[in-house]
């Protein structure tokens, strides 16, 4: 817990308000750990991370990741509250749980993810509508802004990716440049349950798929945990945009130029150093994912290929 009465709550970078730590539930045994977070979609609430995370399976051939072939009936998120009392800031985490199934038994079937209307779980992504009050705009995204560049967190400080408080900006995606991972490499925090930042650089071109399917390369040393982090590119000084010109020149852009451009869900290869490539799902997903509304499959029905 953060107790202070600096402007060290200020200080804290709002992308770091993004990513939230996620824990996965066997009944009552916590197996895994993961990372999560909000997107905005019609004013409604989506909690974002990996198909992987949510089914306990292995994409590629439905294995079940955990030992003892445990599967997830529910997840917890780390919620970061913040509070002002006589001058003094407080941040507290409090686990707030999401169950994954409408029903109960020892194989649920009414799973409550939406997953990619094409590819299915080959898209390592789920969407998950939020009701629950505590995720809602109106009731978690607070701000006072003290200046033009400060911005101040208050209540339940969950901050979507997307929330223009972030004040993200177009910046035009080539292979080399600076990204960031944010997540909780084997369930780690950066300080306070706030997520570490792994730094990484584009390994492939942004425009194109790669294995026919949306997603790009990182060059990138990542670990368990991190899975579901959002990347940011991150790029300070001049830079480009995808806005152009009248000439179709990219405009250039000036100081700290940041865009969120996907989902991490994973290395390529199996050893620790093999490669030291990781895969991000192209942000464009979300928004098929949310508007397709495509029910995921309950985990407990499937089986390994």
């Amino acid at each position: 817990m953060i107790n202070t009465n600096d402007n060290v709550v200020e200080r804290i970078d709002m992308l770091s308000y993004v990513a939230l730590r996620m824990y996965m539930y066997f009944d009552n045994e916590k197996i895994a750990v993961g990372t999560a977070f909000i997107y905005l979609y019609d004013e409604k609430p989506y909690l974002i991370t990996n198909w992987h995370n949510i089914s306990g399976r292995e994409p590629s051939n439905l294995i079940p990741k955990h030992s003892q072939c445990a599967l997830p009936k529910k997840i917890s998120i780390e919620v970061p509250l913040v509070s002002l009392n006589q001058e003094t800031y407080s941040i507290t985490w409090k686990e707030h749980p999401v169950s994954l199934y409408r029903d109960n038994g020892d194989t649920p079937t009414e799973s409550v993810w939406y997953e990619h209307p094409q590819h299915g779980y080959n898209v390592d992504v789920v969407a998950i509508p939020l009701d629950d009050e505590i995720f809602s705009p109106l009731k978690s995204i607070h701000y006072i802004s003290d200046t033009q560049t400060n911005v101040i967190p208050r209540e339940t400080a969950i901050c979507a990716v997307n929330d223009p408080y972030i004040r993200l900006q177009k910046v035009l995606l080539l292979p080399s440049l600076d990204v960031f991972v944010l997540g909780f490499p084997i369930g780690m925090s950066g300080g306070e349950g706030f997520p570490v930042w792994k730094r990484g650089s584009i390994a492939s071109e942004p425009d194109l798929n790669i294995d026919n399917l949306p997603k790009l390369l990182i060059d990138t040393a990542t670990r368990k945990g991190m899975s579901g982090a959002p990347v940011f590119v991150q790029q300070r000084g001049d830079w480009l945009s995808e806005e152009r010109d009248m000439f179709g020149n990219p405009k250039k852009g000036q100081g700290l130029g940041r865009r969120f451009i996907g989902i991490y869900s994973g290395r390529v290869g199996c050893g620790e150093f093999q490669a030291q490539l990781g895969i991000v799902w192209k942000a464009s997903v979300i928004e098929e994912i949310i508007r397709s509304s495509t029910k995921g499959k309950s985990s407990f029905d499937l089986c390994p290929q």
